[in-house]
Order: structure tokens, then C-alpha cells, then sequence
């Protein structure tokens, strides 16, 4: 079964190709332009056929030469797991990026545990900076299985994640100020209740969400989407452009400014609606 980190690298790698192929045809047909407009004679054409056929090849060793170096330098899991425990200082924001799963739970302990190849442990990095706990690998990895990561957290005001990261809470989390900043391929799901929540998502970034909050300010862009219709919230402020999709369930005020063909649906009846939409974007009331 492919891991999160292989399709993530797969769909690059693969894009990457696509790009870098018709970067070469476009140069190709660039000089056949010139050739046809501005080299009649035999000599020059045939000159510029060399030119020609030297940028088709150099053009390729570089496609070659960069897919090449998706799967170099990276470290094999061995598929064997194993869990290590750590220990880190007071935190009350995680930053993650990578391809791992991350549960959060709400306790004193700040207790880390990494489940990942016993030869990838090592890479994997944890260090607290200015109240922040950052997540991240030393080193690529290729095939490297499953990596979870339990954390325990008595107070979080922040998730940031970035590339292939799954977020789960492993039960309820409570929070005054809470955001969200996500982007890449990531992937959040919390059960939750705060006061104010601030969500950010760019890219194909996936948030689901349970519980309440008095209110909740949203930015997505790309091909982000929120499942929310089980998060009551009694304000919503929303900027959304692309193809994003909101979801959400709303008591009160809801301010809306989308563009793109980003779609908003919304459970709720809310005594304010302000809907400022251009291009394909809608917004519409389900029951």
C-alpha cells in the first residue's frame, strides 16, 4: 500500500515531468518558428535542425536528471517498527511538516511517541523553540511505512502543517485562541471547542471539524476544503478563491467574500448573511 509520503512524491515527481516535457516542446517549436520566418536557405535550416535536435536532448537529461533525484539520496525504512519516548519542554504550538500522523492530546504529561522503522527514528526530529514544538525529518525518506506521532499538550493555540501531514485529536481539545495554518497535501481532523478559531489552508488541504467555537475566521485558496456542518460556531468570516469548499454550520453573522468557482454551503440560521462573490463561486443553505 502506498504511504502518504509516496503519493505525495508520486503526484510531484509527476507533475514535475509534465512540466519539464512541454518546457522542451515549447523550446523546440519556438526555434521551428524561427527557422520557417527567418532562415530560407538550406544552410540555416539545417544548422538550426542541429540546434534543434541538441536542446531535445539536453531538454531530456534534465527531465531524466531531476525525476532521477526524487528517489536519490533518501533513506529506506527497514520496516522494522519500533517506539521511541521523548520528553519536551512546555510548548502550546506544533509545527509539522513531513509525511507523518500526528495525534494530539490534551494533558499535562508533554510526553512525545514516535512509532516509525527502527532506522528512521534518528531522522526524525522534535525540539522546542520560543513555546513551539517543531516536527520534521533530517533526511528523505523513501518508502518509509507508517510514522505516527502521539503528543500530549496541556494548552495548544496553534497547528501548523505542511506536506503530508495527517492531524488527529485523540479526544476533545479546549482552547481559547485557536488557528490553523496548513497547506501542501495536509490533512486535519479535530474535535473541538474554543472561543476564537483562525483557518488557513492553501493548496489541497483537507480540515474536518466537530464541536464549537464563538467564532471562526477562514482563508482558503486552491483546492482546500472544510467539513464543518458538526462545528457550531456563532460567526463566520470567510475568504475563499479557487475551487475551495467550506462546509459549516452557522448561528449568527456570516460574512462571505469568494472568487474562483469556490463553493460555500451552510447549515443554520443566521439573522446576517454578506455574500460578496465573483466568477463561478456560490454559496447556498442546506438543511
Amino acid at each position: 500500500m502506498k504511504t502518504n509520503w509516496q503519493a505525495f512524491n508520486n503526484h510531484f515527481c509527476k507533475s514535475l515531468s509534465y512540466i519539464l516535457k512541454a518546457t522542451a516542446q515549447n523550446v523546440v517549436a519556438f526555434f521551428n518558428f524561427d527557422v520557417t520566418l527567418n532562415c530560407p536557405r538550406a544552410s540555416y535550416t539545417t544548422t538550426m535542425k542541429k540546434h534543434i535536435f541538441t536542446i531535445t536532448i539536453i531538454s531530456a537529461f534534465i527531465v531524466t536528471g531531476i525525476l532521477s533525484s526524487c528517489r536519490l539520496k533518501c533513506v529506506h525504512g527497514s520496516g522494522n517498527q519500533t517506539t521511541e519516548k521523548r520528553k519536551a519542554d512546555d510548548f502550546k504550538k506544533v509545527d509539522i511538516s513531513g509525511a507523518f500522523k500526528v495525534h494530539l492530546k490534551q494533558d499535562s504529561t508533554l510526553g512525545i511517541s514516535i512509532t516509525a522503522d527502527d532506522n528512521l527514528i534518528k531522522y526524525i526530529s522534535t525540539s522546542v523553540e520560543g513555546g513551539t514544538l517543531h516536527i520534521k525529518s533530517k533526511k528523505n525518506f523513501c518508502d518509509p511505512g507508517d510514522m505516527v506521532i502521539n503528543i500530549g499538550v496541556k494548552n495548544l493555540e496553534e497547528v501548523k502543517a505542511a506536506g503530508a501531514v495527517e492531524v488527529y485529536s485523540d479526544g476533545k481539545i479546549t482552547a481559547k485562541d485557536f488557528s490553523l495554518d496548513l497547506s501542501g497535501a495536509t490533512k486535519v481532523t479535530l474535535d473541538l471547542n474554543a472561543a476564537n478559531v483562525s483557518t488557513d489552508g492553501s493548496g489541497a488541504t483537507e480540515v474536518n471539524l466537530t464541536g464549537q467555537a464563538s467564532s471562526h475566521k477562514i482563508d482558503m485558496s486552491g483546492a482546500s476544503k472544510i467539513n464543518a456542518f458538526d462545528f457550531v460556531v456563532g460567526e463566520y468570516e470567510i475568504e475563499t478563491s479557487g475551487i475551495a469548499h467550506c462546509k459549516i454550520n452557522v448561528l449568527k453573522t456570516l460574512n462571505v467574500h469568494t472568487s474562483g468557482a469556490s463553493e460555500i454551503e451552510y447549515k443554520g440560521s443566521p439573522s446576517t448573511v454578506n455574500n460578496d462573490k465573483s466568477g463561478a463561486s456560490s454559496i447556498k443553505k442546506v438543511d
